[in-house]
Protein backbone atom coordinates (compact mmCIF):
# COMPACT_ATOMS: atom_id res chain seq x y z
CA UNK A 1 0.00 0.00 0.00
CA UNK A 2 1.18 3.47 -0.61
CA UNK A 3 1.46 5.39 2.26
CA UNK A 4 1.06 9.29 1.98
CA UNK A 5 2.08 10.74 5.53
CA UNK A 6 -0.09 14.18 6.19
CA UNK A 7 0.37 16.59 8.97
CA UNK A 8 -2.44 17.97 10.35
CA UNK A 9 -3.06 21.11 12.66
CA UNK A 10 -6.32 22.10 13.67
CA UNK A 11 -5.53 25.79 12.25
CA UNK A 12 -3.91 24.37 9.09
CA UNK A 13 -3.00 21.51 7.00
CA UNK A 14 0.94 20.71 6.00
CA UNK A 15 1.68 17.88 3.60
CA UNK A 16 4.98 16.10 3.78
CA UNK A 17 6.96 14.09 1.57
CA UNK A 18 4.15 13.06 -0.37
CA UNK A 19 5.82 12.56 -3.76
CA UNK A 20 3.66 13.91 -6.22
CA UNK A 21 5.79 15.36 -9.05
CA UNK A 22 5.08 17.54 -11.95
CA UNK A 23 5.94 20.56 -13.87
CA UNK A 24 3.72 23.15 -14.84
CA UNK A 25 3.28 23.60 -18.73
CA UNK A 26 4.65 27.19 -19.67
CA UNK A 27 5.28 28.96 -23.26
CA UNK A 28 9.19 29.03 -24.03
CA UNK A 29 10.01 32.58 -24.38
CA UNK A 30 10.74 34.56 -21.15
CA UNK A 31 6.96 35.11 -19.38
CA UNK A 32 6.11 37.22 -16.54
CA UNK A 33 3.12 36.80 -14.30
CA UNK A 34 1.84 38.61 -11.13
CA UNK A 35 -0.79 37.34 -9.05
CA UNK A 36 -2.80 39.21 -6.13
CA UNK A 37 -3.53 37.27 -2.67
CA UNK A 38 -4.87 38.54 0.27
CA UNK A 39 -3.77 37.45 4.43
CA UNK A 40 -6.58 35.74 5.76
CA UNK A 41 -5.86 34.29 9.41
CA UNK A 42 -2.35 34.31 8.44
CA UNK A 43 -2.67 32.24 4.74
CA UNK A 44 -1.86 33.82 1.93
CA UNK A 45 -4.98 33.31 -0.48
CA UNK A 46 -5.38 33.80 -4.02
CA UNK A 47 -7.56 32.92 -7.05
CA UNK A 48 -6.82 29.50 -9.24
CA UNK A 49 -9.04 28.46 -11.93
CA UNK A 50 -10.09 24.58 -12.90
CA UNK A 51 -11.91 23.89 -15.73
CA UNK A 52 -12.34 27.55 -16.30
CA UNK A 53 -14.43 27.69 -12.69
CA UNK A 54 -12.63 29.69 -9.99
CA UNK A 55 -10.94 28.11 -7.18
CA UNK A 56 -9.80 30.03 -4.22
CA UNK A 57 -6.40 28.00 -2.79
CA UNK A 58 -4.03 28.88 -0.03
CA UNK A 59 -0.22 29.26 -1.34
CA UNK A 60 1.65 26.59 0.38
CA UNK A 61 5.13 26.19 -0.33
CA UNK A 62 5.34 23.59 2.23
CA UNK A 63 2.89 21.22 0.87
CA UNK A 64 1.43 19.79 -2.18
CA UNK A 65 -1.83 20.50 -4.12
CA UNK A 66 -4.79 19.10 -2.61
CA UNK A 67 -8.20 19.86 -2.55
CA UNK A 68 -11.08 18.94 -0.33
CA UNK A 69 -13.35 16.43 -1.75
CA UNK A 70 -17.01 18.19 -1.34
CA UNK A 71 -15.42 20.16 -4.32
CA UNK A 72 -14.78 17.29 -6.69
CA UNK A 73 -18.00 16.74 -8.51
CA UNK A 74 -18.21 20.58 -9.04
CA UNK A 75 -14.54 20.99 -10.62
CA UNK A 76 -14.89 17.70 -12.52
CA UNK A 77 -11.82 16.12 -10.42
CA UNK A 78 -11.26 12.82 -12.09
CA UNK A 79 -10.12 10.02 -9.30
CA UNK A 80 -7.03 8.18 -10.15
CA UNK A 81 -6.26 5.67 -7.17
CA UNK A 82 -7.25 5.49 -3.57
CA UNK A 83 -4.36 6.66 -1.31
CA UNK A 84 -3.98 5.84 2.67
CA UNK A 85 -2.93 8.44 4.36
CA UNK A 86 -0.90 9.05 7.81
CA UNK A 87 -1.69 12.33 10.16
CA UNK A 88 1.09 12.97 12.59
CA UNK A 89 -0.27 10.85 15.47
CA UNK A 90 -0.19 7.99 12.82
CA UNK A 91 -4.55 8.04 12.43
CA UNK A 92 -5.07 6.59 9.02
CA UNK A 93 -7.82 7.81 6.78
CA UNK A 94 -8.34 7.29 2.64
CA UNK A 95 -7.31 9.90 0.53
CA UNK A 96 -8.03 10.56 -3.17
CA UNK A 97 -5.20 10.92 -5.80
CA UNK A 98 -6.99 12.97 -8.54
CA UNK A 99 -6.54 14.83 -12.14
CA UNK A 100 -7.82 18.36 -11.97
CA UNK A 101 -8.70 19.31 -15.90
CA UNK A 102 -7.26 22.94 -17.16
CA UNK A 103 -5.56 24.25 -13.80
CA UNK A 104 -4.71 27.25 -14.11
CA UNK A 105 -2.87 30.31 -12.32
CA UNK A 106 -2.80 33.59 -13.89
CA UNK A 107 -2.59 34.48 -17.15
CA UNK A 108 -0.41 31.68 -18.98
CA UNK A 109 0.21 28.84 -16.28
CA UNK A 110 -1.55 26.07 -16.73
CA UNK A 111 -1.59 22.39 -15.40
CA UNK A 112 -3.45 20.26 -17.64
CA UNK A 113 -4.17 17.40 -16.29
CA UNK A 114 -2.83 18.96 -12.59
CA UNK A 115 -2.53 16.30 -10.38
CA UNK A 116 -4.05 16.69 -6.99
CA UNK A 117 -4.51 14.89 -3.94
CA UNK A 118 -8.66 14.82 -2.64
CA UNK A 119 -8.92 15.10 1.24
CA UNK A 120 -11.35 14.78 3.64
CA UNK A 121 -13.64 17.52 4.06
CA UNK A 122 -11.98 20.55 6.83
CA UNK A 123 -13.26 23.07 8.74
CA UNK A 124 -10.69 25.62 8.58
CA UNK A 125 -10.38 25.48 4.89
CA UNK A 126 -14.06 26.34 4.78
CA UNK A 127 -14.14 29.00 6.89
CA UNK A 128 -11.39 30.50 5.20
CA UNK A 129 -13.02 30.56 1.66
CA UNK A 130 -10.67 27.88 0.47
CA UNK A 131 -11.37 24.73 -1.66
CA UNK A 132 -7.63 23.30 -0.64
CA UNK A 133 -4.03 24.06 -1.33
CA UNK A 134 -1.81 24.91 -3.87
CA UNK A 135 1.99 23.31 -3.10
CA UNK A 136 5.41 23.37 -4.83
CA UNK A 137 5.07 20.67 -7.31
CA UNK A 138 2.66 23.15 -9.43
CA UNK A 139 5.81 25.98 -9.58
CA UNK A 140 8.69 22.97 -10.39
CA UNK A 141 8.63 24.99 -13.75
CA UNK A 142 9.62 28.33 -13.18
CA UNK A 143 10.90 30.85 -10.41
CA UNK A 144 8.36 31.91 -7.93
CA UNK A 145 9.23 35.34 -6.28
CA UNK A 146 6.75 35.87 -2.72
CA UNK A 147 6.83 39.65 -1.66
CA UNK A 148 4.19 39.59 1.14
CA UNK A 149 4.50 43.07 1.69
CA UNK A 150 2.85 43.99 -1.24
CA UNK A 151 0.82 40.73 -1.25
CA UNK A 152 1.42 39.43 -4.51
CA UNK A 153 3.41 36.66 -6.03
CA UNK A 154 5.15 36.17 -9.25
CA UNK A 155 6.32 33.72 -11.73
CA UNK A 156 9.09 33.63 -14.58
CA UNK A 157 9.59 31.71 -17.04
CA UNK A 158 12.21 29.83 -17.93
CA UNK A 159 14.47 31.89 -15.95
CA UNK A 160 14.76 34.50 -12.96
CA UNK A 161 13.82 38.45 -13.35
CA UNK A 162 16.50 40.47 -14.81
CA UNK A 163 19.68 41.26 -12.63
CA UNK A 164 19.67 38.54 -10.42
CA UNK A 165 22.66 36.17 -10.61
CA UNK A 166 22.75 32.56 -10.20
CA UNK A 167 25.70 32.57 -7.93
CA UNK A 168 24.00 34.81 -5.50
CA UNK A 169 21.39 31.98 -5.05
CA UNK A 170 21.59 28.56 -2.42
CA UNK A 171 20.99 25.33 -3.19
CA UNK A 172 17.43 24.17 -1.85
CA UNK A 173 17.20 20.55 -0.39
CA UNK A 174 14.26 20.18 -2.39
CA UNK A 175 13.48 16.19 -3.13
CA UNK A 176 10.49 14.93 -5.02
CA UNK A 177 7.93 17.18 -3.32
CA UNK A 178 9.39 20.71 -4.26
CA UNK A 179 9.54 22.11 -0.92
CA UNK A 180 12.04 25.24 -0.47
CA UNK A 181 13.96 23.50 2.45
CA UNK A 182 16.88 25.37 2.58
CA UNK A 183 20.61 25.35 4.62
CA UNK A 184 20.45 28.23 7.51
CA UNK A 185 22.69 29.25 9.73
CA UNK A 186 21.39 28.93 13.21
CA UNK A 187 24.11 30.15 15.97
CA UNK A 188 27.46 28.17 14.81
CA UNK A 189 25.51 25.20 13.14
CA UNK A 190 23.74 24.79 9.36
CA UNK A 191 20.53 23.78 9.99
CA UNK A 192 17.80 22.38 7.36
CA UNK A 193 14.98 25.05 7.90
CA UNK A 194 11.71 24.76 5.16
CA UNK A 195 10.28 28.23 4.31
CA UNK A 196 6.67 27.39 4.20
CA UNK A 197 4.13 29.84 3.38
CA UNK A 198 1.18 27.35 4.51
CA UNK A 199 1.60 27.83 8.06
CA UNK A 200 1.32 30.29 10.53
CA UNK A 201 3.95 31.76 12.86
CA UNK A 202 7.30 32.38 12.78
CA UNK A 203 9.76 29.79 13.83
CA UNK A 204 8.93 25.99 14.86
CA UNK A 205 12.34 24.43 15.70
CA UNK A 206 11.80 20.71 15.77
CA UNK A 207 12.90 18.83 19.09
CA UNK A 208 15.79 16.73 17.27
CA UNK A 209 17.36 20.28 15.70
CA UNK A 210 16.90 21.60 19.41
CA UNK A 211 18.69 18.72 20.47
CA UNK A 212 21.38 19.29 17.83
CA UNK A 213 21.65 22.68 18.54
CA UNK A 214 22.35 22.50 22.01
CA UNK A 215 24.75 19.78 21.69
CA UNK A 216 26.97 21.44 19.38
CA UNK A 217 27.33 24.41 21.37
CA UNK A 218 25.06 25.90 24.50
CA UNK A 219 24.46 29.31 23.45
CA UNK A 220 23.18 28.35 19.98
CA UNK A 221 19.82 27.97 21.95
CA UNK A 222 18.15 29.53 25.11
CA UNK A 223 15.71 27.29 27.01
CA UNK A 224 13.25 29.72 28.47
CA UNK A 225 10.13 28.05 29.48
CA UNK A 226 8.80 23.70 29.59
CA UNK A 227 5.44 22.79 29.62
CA UNK A 228 3.19 19.97 28.55
CA UNK A 229 0.88 19.54 25.30
CA UNK A 230 0.06 19.33 22.15
CA UNK A 231 1.16 21.68 19.07
CA UNK A 232 -0.77 19.36 16.61
CA UNK A 233 -4.53 17.86 16.14
CA UNK A 234 -5.02 14.98 13.32
CA UNK A 235 -7.75 13.90 11.84
CA UNK A 236 -8.28 11.68 14.99
CA UNK A 237 -9.18 14.91 16.94
CA UNK A 238 -7.61 15.80 20.03
CA UNK A 239 -8.92 12.86 21.48
CA UNK A 240 -6.44 10.73 19.18
CA UNK A 241 -3.53 13.62 19.70
CA UNK A 242 -0.49 12.70 21.21
CA UNK A 243 0.98 14.97 24.40
CA UNK A 244 4.38 15.80 24.15
CA UNK A 245 6.66 18.23 26.06
CA UNK A 246 6.99 21.44 25.14
CA UNK A 247 9.88 24.14 25.18
CA UNK A 248 9.48 27.91 24.98
CA UNK A 249 13.76 29.06 23.47
CA UNK A 250 15.17 31.73 22.26
CA UNK A 251 17.56 31.80 19.39
CA UNK A 252 20.01 34.58 19.86
CA UNK A 253 21.21 34.75 16.26
CA UNK A 254 19.96 33.15 12.79
CA UNK A 255 21.68 34.21 9.60
CA UNK A 256 19.60 34.09 6.53
CA UNK A 257 21.21 32.94 2.80
CA UNK A 258 22.70 36.56 1.57
CA UNK A 259 23.68 37.49 5.40
CA UNK A 260 20.88 39.05 7.00
CA UNK A 261 20.70 38.30 10.26
CA UNK A 262 17.53 37.70 12.78
CA UNK A 263 18.26 38.39 16.76
CA UNK A 264 16.17 37.43 19.45
CA UNK A 265 14.28 34.58 17.45
CA UNK A 266 11.41 33.05 20.14
CA UNK A 267 10.22 29.09 19.10
CA UNK A 268 7.69 26.77 21.09
CA UNK A 269 10.29 22.91 20.13
CA UNK A 270 7.90 20.02 20.39
CA UNK A 271 6.78 17.53 17.69
CA UNK A 272 7.22 19.20 14.40
CA UNK A 273 7.78 17.10 11.46
CA UNK A 274 11.15 19.62 11.12
CA UNK A 275 12.00 22.85 11.20
CA UNK A 276 10.20 25.37 9.99
CA UNK A 277 9.94 29.31 9.42
CA UNK A 278 6.17 30.31 8.70
CA UNK A 279 4.57 32.76 6.63
CA UNK A 280 5.76 35.71 9.10
CA UNK A 281 9.37 35.53 8.04
CA UNK A 282 7.99 36.55 4.69
CA UNK A 283 7.05 40.12 6.50
CA UNK A 284 10.94 40.29 6.21
CA UNK A 285 11.61 40.26 3.06
CA UNK A 286 11.32 38.55 -0.69
CA UNK A 287 11.39 35.25 -1.26
CA UNK A 288 12.74 33.83 -4.46
CA UNK A 289 12.43 30.00 -4.89
CA UNK A 290 13.77 29.08 -8.61
CA UNK A 291 12.67 25.77 -8.83
CA UNK A 292 14.14 24.68 -12.12
CA UNK A 293 17.65 25.26 -10.75
CA UNK A 294 16.74 24.54 -7.32
CA UNK A 295 18.05 27.86 -6.09
CA UNK A 296 17.02 30.12 -2.83
CA UNK A 297 16.89 33.67 -2.59
CA UNK A 298 16.68 36.30 0.18
CA UNK A 299 16.27 40.33 -0.14
CA UNK A 300 15.05 41.93 3.15
CA UNK A 301 12.71 44.89 2.89
CA UNK A 302 15.18 46.41 5.62
CA UNK A 303 19.02 46.55 5.40
CA UNK A 304 20.67 45.64 9.06
CA UNK A 305 20.17 43.39 11.80
CA UNK A 306 16.54 42.55 12.79
CA UNK A 307 15.20 42.24 16.39
CA UNK A 308 11.88 39.71 16.39
CA UNK A 309 12.40 39.26 19.96
CA UNK A 310 8.26 41.10 20.43
CA UNK A 311 6.85 39.60 16.89
CA UNK A 312 8.17 35.63 18.24
CA UNK A 313 6.39 35.34 21.19
CA UNK A 314 3.88 32.71 22.04
CA UNK A 315 1.33 32.09 24.49
CA UNK A 316 1.49 30.16 27.49
CA UNK A 317 -1.54 28.28 27.11
CA UNK A 318 -2.98 26.82 23.87
CA UNK A 319 -7.08 26.89 23.80
CA UNK A 320 -8.60 24.43 21.09
CA UNK A 321 -12.50 23.27 20.31
CA UNK A 322 -13.75 19.49 20.15
CA UNK A 323 -16.85 18.07 20.60
CA UNK A 324 -18.12 17.14 24.18
CA UNK A 325 -21.59 15.20 23.55
CA UNK A 326 -22.14 17.12 20.02
CA UNK A 327 -21.89 20.33 21.66
CA UNK A 328 -18.41 22.13 21.06
CA UNK A 329 -16.59 23.51 23.37
CA UNK A 330 -13.48 25.20 24.13
CA UNK A 331 -10.57 23.04 26.58
CA UNK A 332 -6.91 23.76 27.40
CA UNK A 333 -4.69 21.40 25.01
CA UNK A 334 -0.80 23.30 26.32
CA UNK A 335 0.42 25.24 28.84
CA UNK A 336 4.21 25.72 29.15
CA UNK A 337 5.51 27.70 32.07
CA UNK A 338 4.35 28.59 35.44
CA UNK A 339 -0.06 28.54 34.80
CA UNK A 340 -2.16 27.20 37.43
CA UNK A 341 -4.24 25.34 34.38
CA UNK A 342 -4.40 21.48 33.49
CA UNK A 343 -4.65 19.79 30.18
CA UNK A 344 -8.51 19.28 29.57
CA UNK A 345 -9.54 22.32 31.82
CA UNK A 346 -12.81 23.73 29.75
CA UNK A 347 -12.76 27.46 28.98
CA UNK A 348 -16.18 29.38 29.36
CA UNK A 349 -14.87 32.56 28.08
CA UNK A 350 -11.88 35.02 26.94
CA UNK A 351 -11.94 38.54 28.31
CA UNK A 352 -15.67 38.06 29.10
CA UNK A 353 -17.06 37.08 25.48
CA UNK A 354 -18.59 33.61 26.24
CA UNK A 355 -17.02 31.21 23.91
CA UNK A 356 -20.51 29.39 24.39
CA UNK A 357 -22.03 31.70 21.99
CA UNK A 358 -19.43 31.07 19.36
CA UNK A 359 -18.53 28.60 16.81
CA UNK A 360 -16.09 25.87 17.70
CA UNK A 361 -12.92 26.99 15.63
CA UNK A 362 -9.75 27.57 17.07
CA UNK A 363 -9.59 30.87 15.00
CA UNK A 364 -12.04 32.18 17.40
CA UNK A 365 -9.59 32.28 19.93
CA UNK A 366 -7.08 33.80 17.83
CA UNK A 367 -9.26 36.50 16.97
CA UNK A 368 -9.75 36.97 20.27
CA UNK A 369 -6.25 36.98 21.55
CA UNK A 370 -4.93 39.29 18.67
CA UNK A 371 -3.37 42.72 19.64
CA UNK A 372 -2.84 40.97 23.13
CA UNK A 373 -0.54 40.36 25.55
CA UNK A 374 -2.78 38.76 28.22
CA UNK A 375 -5.88 37.90 28.78
CA UNK A 376 -8.37 36.82 31.84
CA UNK A 377 -9.78 33.24 30.94
CA UNK A 378 -12.25 31.73 32.71
CA UNK A 379 -12.07 28.02 33.50
CA UNK A 380 -14.09 24.99 35.49
CA UNK A 381 -16.11 21.82 35.32
CA UNK A 382 -19.41 24.04 35.22
CA UNK A 383 -20.70 27.46 34.79
CA UNK A 384 -21.48 27.58 38.86
CA UNK A 385 -17.67 26.46 39.52
CA UNK A 386 -15.64 28.53 37.60
CA UNK A 387 -12.54 30.57 38.30
CA UNK A 388 -10.63 33.09 36.73
CA UNK A 389 -6.42 32.34 35.40
CA UNK A 390 -4.87 35.17 33.31
CA UNK A 391 -3.09 33.82 30.46
CA UNK A 392 0.32 35.74 28.63
CA UNK A 393 2.35 36.03 25.87
CA UNK A 394 5.78 34.72 26.60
Amino acid sequence: MNIRRIWLSAAAVVLVAVGMAGAANAQTQMVHDTIPFEIIQNKFVFEARIDGKPARFILDTGGQNIIMAEHVEHYGIDLIKSQAILDVNDARTQAWLGAAKDFRIGKWMVWNPGRILVVPNNQFFRDLGVVGTVGGDFFSGVCLTIDRRNRRFMISHPYRPAGIPRDAGTPMNMGSTFHAVVPVSVGSEKTDILFDTGKSGFLALSADDFEKLSAARQDNVEKRETGFGLLYVGVGGIEGAIVDTVHKVNVPVITLPGGHELHNVGSLVGRHPATIFGQEIFEHGIVMLDYPRGLFYFFPYEEGPTDVAMETRAWNVRILPFMDDGRGVFTVVMTVGDVDLSIGDRVWSIDGVDLAQERPAEDVILILLEGRDTAAIMVGDAPERLREVIIRKI
